[in-house]
């Protein structure tokens, strides 16, 4: 090409509208970093405030803290369709040939610029609507929180037209590599899931208003859509099925993340990318080198060890996994481990992180359920978390003796209460965010906001690791997750309140009783339905939307269950689907890490599972596992 060309192409209008939309993101990326920060900050002066005498904390910080996570969460969203962010369960589409590949993604983008389009329009409406009500601290009217809901339903259906005429560029190879597994796994699991329903809630599953819900949601599922705007746009038709007025959907919404205890969510995300980022990840590899590598089989363990520390610190599967697994990974490849048994390992052990506090999924569950304390929740995850440990290392023991897989040296004794000495203030900042609630010193996001500026200090002045480049790809790393949680919760929020208009959780309640009214049974059908639905969806979405449908089911006669014990069940069968193939988010992240396929990380994975899924069963049939610690502590 000629020099003259060159300077064409420079200046042609496709290059210069790449120009404009890459400053246009990178503005965006600034403006909803700043919000983070200032939640953060907001949230930290409160807590500050209360404990150093002269230092005067306002009233107005909570409602500017949800002000500013409703804008954060709205333009975050936008980002997250620009990045193609958002949970989509796309396993199927990807089996297609390229030619209708591309057609299919199209039209899922098409669906998603629709749903902005609708959060503009009715967004704005329920902003106008709502000006002249005001917050009763601050007196700020509550229709500029709800302003955030049009300009990201402007910035959704920006990128998800600009997404829908750029398909993503797939490796025909890698897409085929396991089809056979994923279409036996992701069909059996609907077909299952769609008999059951037929079972259940009988005919009407399949038709009128339910039909419509479940089965649009369905259907968008499958066919990638993501899940949260799959969960708004099967709320919008069947809104308007039932003739009622569209900006129903909007209320629900809007309310759905009006709510305080919501603000944890973002605090615990922004906490674990900075551990990751930070140090704190190895300081935990290194502890657990001292206290389980000697043993036969030493690395596994230490990657097991770590898992409950790390994971715990964290509270995400995924953050554990990356962040574990690019350490002890090669590690273990280098000491001659098998490959598929280092990754499986590695995903097996994450799940700890979700149970083991603090977990932002057990927020979730937390306003999923009405509000039960977050406080109890994470105390009663410790012993359900140590034990699955405790049975993955019974396991790694055992196949580290029929395999010959090696020890690691021990440490010098000095060596060893070094390492333990520079791993306290990492484990320090895990105090600080367990300890604060489970003692009633501060509230679940006062804990949370203390404890992600624990974690900076700690990583950046007393460890030095956390540059502000790391710090920067931490707060972006964080936008995307915490949007698509947000804007998830959001959707969920307007499809939980359709299925209680529709009556689904007492019909579903019915039809299980009509099945057993034996408490075991009933315990073994939901755990069944959980382990099915747990493969074919993400974590998050099936909290917010079976909870609404189940608890009320698990806490009446004959099984009469604690919510909290409910809960803890949920996570652990929900956990077990994150290391599962067609949609295993855990999974996907270390088989990239270890470059193992799908197919041999999940044979691996089948000596872990059994262990796992008996300590499921001892803890939904033994609620002492659950209840011992919330009681001690009273």
């Amino acid at each position: 090409m000629q020099p003259t060309e060159q300077a064409g192409d420079a200046a042609s209008p496709r290059h210069l509208s790449g120009k404009v939309e890459i400053r246009f993101t990178q503005a965006i990326h600034g403006v909803s970093a700043g919000l983070l920060v200032g939640i953060v900050l907001v949230i930290s002066w409160q807590v500050i405030a209360r404990y150093i005498p002269g230092i005067h904390s306002p009233r107005w910080t909570s409602e500017v803290s949800l002000v500013l996570m409703v804008w954060l969460a709205m333009i975050g969203s936008g980002l997250g369709i620009r990045d193609r962010a958002h949970l989509a369960m796309d396993v199927l589409v990807r089996q297609f040939p390229r030619r209708w590949r591309g057609i299919v993604f199209g039209a899922v983008w098409l669906v998603v610029a629709a749903f902005g389009v609708y959060l503009v329009i009715y967004g704005y409406e329920l902003a106008r609507r709502t000006m002249l009500q005001t917050f009763s601290a601050s007196g700020m009217p509550i229709g500029w929180m709800y302003m955030g809901i049009p300009v990201g339903g402007l910035l959704i259906t920006f990128y998800a037209l600009r997404n829908a005429w750029k398909p993503p560029e797939l490796d025909d190879e890698e897409v085929q590599a396991n089809r056979r597994l994923i279409w036996s796994v992701l069909l059996g699991g609907v077909g299952l899931i769609v008999l059951g329903a037929f079972a259940v809630l009988g005919p009407e599953a399949l038709s009128g208003p339910v039909g419509i819900l479940l089965g649009s949601f369905v259907v968008m599922l499958l066919l990638g859509v993501p899940i949260s705007v799959a969960l708004g746009v099967a709320a919008l038709l069947t809104t308007m099925d039932l003739g009622l007025p569209l900006l129903i959907v909007s209320q629900r919404m809007a309310n759905g993340v009006n709510s305080i205890p919501l603000l944890a969510i973002p605090f615990f995300i922004l906490a674990g990318q900075i551990m990751a980022e930070g140090g704190i990840a190895q300081r935990f590899v290194d502890v657990a080198r001292v206290l389980v590598g000697p043993v036969r089989g030493g690395l596994a363990m230490v990657n097991v060890v770590d898992s409950m520390l790390f994971g715990g610190a964290s509270g995400s599967a995924v953050a554990d996994v990356s962040a574990t697994g690019s350490l002890v990974i090669p590690m273990m490849k280098k000491k001659g481990y098998d490959d598929d048994f280092s990754v499986a390992i590695t995903v097996a052990s994450s799940t700890q992180g979700i149970i083991i506090p603090p977990s932002h999924n057990a927020v979730i569950y937390s306003l999923a359920a009405g509000g039960v304390s977050i406080g109890a929740l994470f105390l009663s995850g410790y012993i359900p978390g140590i034990m699955i440990g405790l049975s993955l290392l019974v396991v790694v023991y055992i196949l580290a003796v029929r395999r010959g897989y090696p020890s690691e040296p021990r440490p010098p004794l000095k060596e060893s209460l070094r390492i333990l000495v520079d791993a306290v203030p990492a484990m320090f900042v895990g105090l600080i965010i367990v300890g604060g609630v489970a003692f009633g010193f501060f509230t679940a996001t006062e804990s949370a906001a203390i404890g992600t500026l624990a974690a900076l200090l700690v990583t950046a002045f007393i460890y030095r690791e956390l540059t502000w480049k790391k710090l920067w790809r931490s707060i972006i790393q964080s936008l995307k997750t915490i949007a698509t949680v947000i804007l998830l919760i959001a959707a969920a929020s307007a499809f939980a309140w359709l299925m209680a208009y529709l009556r689904i959780p007492s019909t579903l309640a019915a039809g299980l009783l009509s099945i057993s009214d034996n408490a075991i049974v009933l315990l073994l059908m939901i755990n069944v339905l959980l382990l099915i639905l747990g493969t074919v969806m993400d974590m998050a979405p099936l909290i917010l939307i079976l909870t609404p449908v189940l608890l009320p089911i698990v806490t009446a006669p004959p099984i009469n269950m604690d919510p909290v014990h409910f809960g803890i069940v949920m996570l652990i069968n929900l956990g077990l689907g994150l290391t599962t193939p067609p949609v295993g988010s855990a999974l996907f992240v270390g088989c990239a890490i270890g470059s193992t396929r799908i197919e041999q990380a999940s044979r691996a994975l089948l000596y872990l599972w059994p262990a796992m899924l008996v300590i499921l069963l001892l803890v939904t049939y033994v609620p002492w596992f659950v209840n011992v610690l919330p009681g001690l502590v009273g």
